[in-house]
């Protein structure tokens, strides 16, 4: 028979219990979800524009130079593998910062890459937009993180604030700009970027041109 007394510890003894299951197979659906691989679809498409950062400004800097001897404005669409490059080659820390690759889906961009986790290698993915933001030497092209998944748990964004950060660098775009010398004389006369059906338009004008943001679709 359970005295009086008793009868308390063996409640307190059973809240604990069940509080640890509760806890243990929280734990164990977080971590399922965290490890679980996110559905990324195709692996990033092209055409291809170089396999390496000079050969993407090169290629960018001949075709807006064309459309603009031919007009006043011109936008070129750097596709899924040319971003994939791109971030790849501004990747702060390979070694941390694994098989990155960047996707057009639902008119963001998804940038996922493999990272460590102890003894784990979850996916991180990245949902990234892009807009223009004023800077010393005219418009930058600027990355904002709204949404990180690792796996297909989502995190909140203080958690993974300095991720996003280095994110922001790698897809920010404002360095391609001064890899080629005609991208460089173009830098202050971006007026448009769009993520567009496979990839992500920028647009340029003449000096001294209205901006038409329309130019990137």
């Amino acid at each position: 028979m359970i005295r009086p007394g008793e009868r308390g510890i063996v409640r307190g003894c059973c809240a604990g219990l069940l509080l640890l299951i509760v806890l243990a197979a929280g734990g164990a659906f977080l971590a399922d979800r965290a490890l679980a691989a996110p559905v990324l679809g195709a692996a990033p498409a092209g055409p291809s524009h170089g396999d390496t950062e000079v050969a993407i400004a090169v290629s960018l800097g001949t075709a807006m130079g064309a459309q603009l001897l031919a007009g006043s404005h011109g936008a070129v669409v750097l596709s899924e593998q040319d971003l994939t490059v791109l971030a790849d080659a501004n990747n702060p820390q390979p070694a941390k910062y694994r098989d990155l690759q960047v996707r057009v889906r639902d008119g963001v961009l998804v940038a996922s890459a493999q990272i460590s986790v102890g003894p784990f290698n979850p996916t991180a993915v990245l949902h990234v937009s892009l807009s223009l933001l004023p800077g010393q030497k005219g418009p930058v092209i600027a990355a904002q993180v709204p949404e990180i998944d690792v796996g297909l748990l989502g995190l909140p964004g203080f958690l993974g604030s300095a991720l996003v950060r280095e994110i922001d660098s790698a897809l920010s775009l404002d360095r391609l700009f001064s890899v080629d010398p005609r991208l460089n004389a173009l830098r202050g006369d971006i007026e448009c970027v769009a993520v567009v059906s496979g990839g992500v338009a920028v647009g340029v004008h003449d000096p001294g041109v209205p901006t038409v943001a329309s130019s990137c679709g």
